[in-house]
């Protein structure tokens, strides 16, 4: 009982601090969720200065992670203090990694300590790192980077998790790098339901129509990642062409045509949810054109979306 009224606590909050002029998506929860969220993975030092260029060009959504091997998720935090933006006007979200996605000299915590100790001290280690520790501070959503190397120990991450929507410190859970048998395992045991998962869409998964069909079924968000570095075929191919010359007016402009009709996946799905697109670009004036995408999804005919389900293989539903 006293998870249920904090979890709708926790929905009340978000749903009304997080209306933006932008359109978004809806979680679970009712809260908003960015349609592009900014990727910080890989940006080293320059991860400040690309963070705050991000949230003046209009980004309001960020993705970090507790893995110093590939993100400075002090370097985010910074970026946090300095900008102006209020609080509740940002989605801040950032991952538990296991052991074997750390290096041994950087990890955030002791890589023998138990399960529950290590995601505590990653949580933890994310609230001072994001400068979001603080009395009333919290971070929007925390993904496990991947599942653990079986059920059981997945679970019992996510139990400490839970505890932490439980303190108000998070409002949503998520997971990344995920299988259908995964994430209905973990759907089904789970007290907190996840509202977010974050995976490639590249061939390899077949662009993960089957987790993202299932995140259609239960209104989560579903997160595109590798998005351009995973699909050269996909950014010469005819849907995209003709969405780059017939909705944005450019024929040269294929990143943004498959970024639009990556995120048209999710149009339509009844309840809330839908598909953000992870965006990683260090240029301003492409964080400037990709902000407007979301704003041309009804620009993009049924055919044409038609016609990029069936060169992914996408069923129509």
């Amino acid at each position: 009982m006293l998870r249920r009224l904090l979890l709708q606590q926790h929905r009340k909050m978000s749903s009304s601090s997080s209306s933006s002029t932008q359109p978004h998506l809806t979680l679970p929860s009712g809260a908003a969720h960015p349609y592009l969220l900014y990727g910080t993975a890989w940006k080293n030092e320059q991860t400040t200065a690309l963070v705050l260029e991000a949230l003046n060009a209009g980004f309001r959504g960020i993705d970090t992670a507790c893995q110093p091997r590939h993100y400075r998720e002090d370097l985010v935090g910074a970026a946090l203090k300095q900008c102006s933006i209020p609080r509740e006007q940002l989605y801040i979200q950032t991952k538990f990694t296991a052991v074997d996605g750390q290096d041994a000299a950087t990890c955030p915590y002791p890589t023998r300590a138990p399960i529950e100790t290590q995601v505590e001290a990653s949580v933890g280690t994310s609230l001072r790192n994001l400068g979001l520790g603080g009395p009333g501070g919290y971070i929007d959503t925390v993904l496990l980077h991947s599942p653990l190397e079986s059920k059981s120990a997945t679970l019992r991450a996510w139990r400490v998790l839970e505890g932490s929507v439980d303190s108000g410190v998070i409002r949503h859970l998520g997971i990344s790098n995920v299988t259908i048998p995964e994430l209905t395992e973990l759907y089904a045991a789970a007290d907190v339901k996840p509202a977010v998962v974050q995976n490639r869409f590249y061939p390899g998964n077949h662009w993960d129509h089957l987790v993202r069909d299932w995140c259609r079924d239960h209104a989560m968000v579903w997160q595109s990642f590798w998005t351009l570095t995973g699909n050269p075929a996909l950014l010469k191919s005819n849907p995209v062409e003709a969405v780059a010359e017939k909705v944005l007016g450019d024929p040269g402009k294929r990143e943004e045509a498959l970024y639009l009709l990556v995120m048209a996946l999710g149009r339509g799905w009844k309840g809330g949810g839908g598909v953000a697109i992870l965006d990683g670009t260090t240029r301003v004036e492409a964080m400037r054109e990709d902000l407007k995408l979301p704003e041309k999804l009804g620009l993009v005919t049924d055919e044409m979306l038609a016609d990029f389900k069936r060169l992914i293989g996408e069923p129509e539903h």
